[in-house]
């Protein structure tokens, strides 16, 4: 997991397999950004390949937190089957979800 401060937004770039463990981590990421001031936030999960459910119970739960603050959790997905368990799970109506980090982080302008 990486932290990019940019002058738009927050990115978070998270890899691999977003299990429990990692869960725990991009919370803590997410309440640090909270705690600085930073209230939108562009979550790059191009390299994701699974993500288990509390960690989407944690972006949900911050997203509703920092909304309050004007702020909002954009993503950046490609694989397919990630897309498809936001579909499924309706979460692609809760939060915008984009191909590139460019085009999340023009979305905060």
């Amino acid at each position: 997991m990486k932290r990019i401060s940019n002058e738009h937004a927050e990115i978070i770039v998270l890899d691999g397999r977003i299990d429990q463990d990692a869960s725990e981590e991009l919370e803590t990421a997410l309440q640090e950004c909270i705690k600085s001031g930073e209230y939108n936030i562009c979550i790059d999960m191009i390299n994701v390949k699974h993500i288990c459910s509390s960690a989407l119970g944690v972006l949900v739960a911050v997203k509703r937190k920092i909304k309050d603050k004007d702020g909002d959790i954009k993503l950046v997905i490609v694989n397919e089957n990630l897309l498809k368990l936001f579909q499924t799970t309706m979460l692609d109506k809760v939060f915008e979800i984009f191909e590139s980090q460019r085009e999340c982080m023009n979305a905060f302008d």
